[in-house]
């Protein structure tokens, strides 16, 4: 049967509401009934699973890569928003609902790729089908159990054993209260789960979970580690196999055919789904007479941005409104947009992430250099400030942290990349706090108080 998406306009009626730590994961799929009701055949499992793919789109709405942007130091305090500020000012706390919001939403993906995978069976599915239907659950959870370690818990290195608390991995249903698993537990079973994925998910999948999503997740979880040249491989698996090329425009985020995301959310105007309706939010601001979005420019890092007059990300991302006026503001263009996919593994994000570990590992800096460049022709029109290959590998390493930090604005990325580098001792504060002190990682919802689960500490930066 081909697989169709469901579409649920309203983001809302996902979130949960009045839940104990006991039940706040049993929540069932919105139009999908579960067994002892209607599972009946395939397309019934198809439709679990197609509900497993529409929370990991809410997930990723732009709600989660808030968190990575305000941890960082691109943007300025949030305007109004009292819990956003909370995680800007490092101190969430058990009460905050926004960051409940999304840590429920993406143990509701987990919960249902577990239902899944214990009751596929119910039902007659075709073998090949039922391979491929159990491998993309297996992947979305992996995501979601490496997304929310990396918000939940201090970052992979920040002890040398790892043995500092992670969150809780889920691999059955079953209602209990166990205690948070190790960093190092969480790392090695997401690793586990997307190198088994990744023997079997197809390279050509329509918008679906792929051979290629896995490993570029993979390339993204062993750059958080640290792990330079599996990083690299991983990156490059992807990169060379020819599935995806670079888009000329900056239009990264703009419904339609975009040839670089490997796997991400997709936005239907035809069935007014659109499923980066948080960036829109927070960002904004070409739609109204007055505009006032929420999340607006730090004056730092505009200003390095500008500082380059040839650089179009200048003008094309960003804009001043009301200059030289006490209400100044440096805002966001990168969502002004009624429809966006969004993309979570992608072509640009590979190639950073691939030039970066090539010199950290000082291996094949022709490719390093070729990668930067291809970031750096799209970003000042032409190859006016591309690197010449006579550069020394901590300027290669200086050229691509700072495309980084320029391309992936506002996308999520900034607080991981800024708590990765503090692990390798490159910087030890992230705007004037430690970068490991203990505001720098979330609190856990309310849900989750209970006599074996170790809250974090608040505050103390």
């Amino acid at each position: 049967m081909k697989k169709q998406i469901l579409h649920i306009a309203v983001i809302g009626t996902l979130l949960v509401g009045g839940t104990s730590c006991e039940d706040f994961l049993d929540v069932k799929p919105e139009g999908v009934l579960l067994e002892g009701e209607a599972i009946s055949n395939q397309a019934d499992i198809e439709r679990v699973l197609n509900s497993i793919y529409d929370v990991t789109a809410n997930v990723y709405n732009g709600r989660m890569q808030a968190w990575g942007t305000l941890l960082g130091d691109n943007v300025a305090r949030p305007r109004t928003s009292t819990f956003m500020q909370e995680v800007y000012g490092r101190n969430t706390n058990i009460f905050n609902s926004d960051v409940s919001a999304v840590y429920l939403d993406a143990y509701r993906t987990v919960y249902r790729a577990n239902w899944l995978i214990e009751n596929i069976d119910l039902v007659d599915v075709e073998a090949n089908r039922r391979r491929e239907i159990l491998d993309e659950a297996r992947y979305l959870r992996a995501l979601m159990h490496f997304e929310l370690v990396r918000y939940f818990g201090q970052p992979y290195g920040y002890t040398t054993d790892n043995s500092h608390l992670g969150i809780v991995i889920k691999t059955r249903t079953e209602r209990e209260l166990i205690p948070r698993n190790t960093v190092a537990e969480v790392y090695d079973f997401v690793i586990s789960e997307l190198k088994d994925v990744t023997k079997r998910l197809p390279t050509s999948n329509g918008v679906y979970a792929t051979k290629y999503a896995a490993q570029g997740t993979l390339a993204d979880v062993y750059f958080q580690m640290n792990s330079f040249a599996t990083a690299a491989a991983y990156a490059d698996s992807v990169i060379e196999s020819g599935s995806y090329s670079m888009i000329n425009t900056f239009d990264r985020y703009e419904s339609g055919t975009n040839t670089e995301i490997v796997f991400g959310g997709r936005s239907y105007p035809s069935t007014n789904d659109n499923r980066g309706g948080s960036f829109s939010g927070f960002y904004r601001w070409d739609n109204v007479a007055n505009p006032n979005p929420e999340f607006t420019m730090s004056q730092d890092f505009y200003d390095l941005v500008a500082s380059n007059p040839d650089d179009l990300r200048d003008s094309i991302w960003m804009a001043v409104l009301n200059e030289n006026a006490p209400n100044q503001l440096g805002v966001q263009s990168k969502f002004n947009y009624d429809f966006m996919d969004v993309p979570i593994v992608h072509l640009t994000k590979l190639k950073l992430i691939r030039a970066e570990a090539l010199a950290m590992t000082g291996s094949d800096l022709p490719t390093a250099i070729q990668d930067t460049n291809d970031i750096r022709t799209r970003a000042y029109g032409g190859t006016t400030q591309n690197l010449d290959g006579s550069e020394s590998v901590s300027e290669i390493l200086t050229a691509v942290r700072y495309e980084r930090r320029v391309e992936l604005m506002c996308e999520g990325d900034r607080g991981h990349e800024l708590k990765r580098l503090g692990v390798l001792g490159e910087i030890n504060t992230i705007r004037g706090a430690d970068w490991d002190c203990p505001g720098q990682v979330l609190q856990f919802p309310s849900v989750e108080r209970s006599n074996v689960f170790v809250l974090n500490d608040e505050g103390g930066c």
